[in-house]
């Protein structure tokens, strides 16, 4: 089998590396030249290899970015302001503080400080909903979380009859007013009320500074 050589188109062997009659080598430019080509073959996968992880760097940092512009912001208020959580609004009316509660006869002390919250809760949904005084909770300024004291809860209750949230019940477009009571450190700063209007949802902060 025969060829025509690339330079003298005379005819030549087919496996022919050279032209015995002009000399002209027969390979092509690859296979002349293999460490440029070996080069040009590094140049490329790196350059793929760099396309790639630019575009995983920036899908990621895409995706977190969406996901921190969609993260739920937790709503705040003060004393006296009105603050929403799905169909309940809760306004913290006032803030009294106490060491004893309870009357003469069965008096309870506080392991700390009572803070007894007056919490007005709007229901502006279209169904009946319950609360309980277990659904708030009081977040200090070193994250430390406390329930509502049911010792100091009772108390109250029993020496001045006070509405508390024991499963209250709060129809459509209707109100209930009631106290909460906290057992809290005397040193403890930064008091927040956190309240939930929905069980998947992220609580209201309510700011008990007054």
């Amino acid at each position: 089998m025969t060829k025509k050589c690339k330079s003298c188109q005379t005819e030549i062997d087919a496996k022919a590396k050279k032209c015995p009659h002009c000399q002209a080598d027969q390979r092509g430019w690859f296979r002349r030249h293999p460490i440029l080509t070996g080069l040009f073959v590094i140049i490329i996968v790196f350059i793929v290899i760099g396309a790639a992880s630019g575009g995983s760097s920036k899908s990621s940092s895409s995706g977190s970015s969406t996901t921190a512009s969609t993260q739920p912001q937790t709503q705040s208020g003060k004393v006296g302001q009105t603050v929403t959580d799905g169909d309940l609004a809760f306004t913290v009316q006032s803030v009294d503080t106490a060491h004893t509660l309870g009357n003469s006869l069965s008096p309870q002390t506080a392991q700390g400080e009572y803070y007894i919250l007056t919490v007005k809760i709007q229901n502006n949904g279209k169904s009946t909903d319950t609360i309980d005084s277990s659904d708030f909770t009081v977040i200090d300024s070193q994250g430390r979380t406390y329930n509502y004291s049911t010792d100091g809860q009772t108390a109250m209750e029993e020496a001045d009859g006070a509405t508390s949230f024991f499963l209250q019940q709060i129809q459509p477009s209707l109100s209930v007013t009631g106290k909460i009571v906290f057992d809290v450190p005397a040193t403890a700063t930064g008091l927040k009320l956190l309240a939930q209007g929905d069980l998947f949802s992220t609580p209201v902060a309510i700011d008990l500074r007054k």
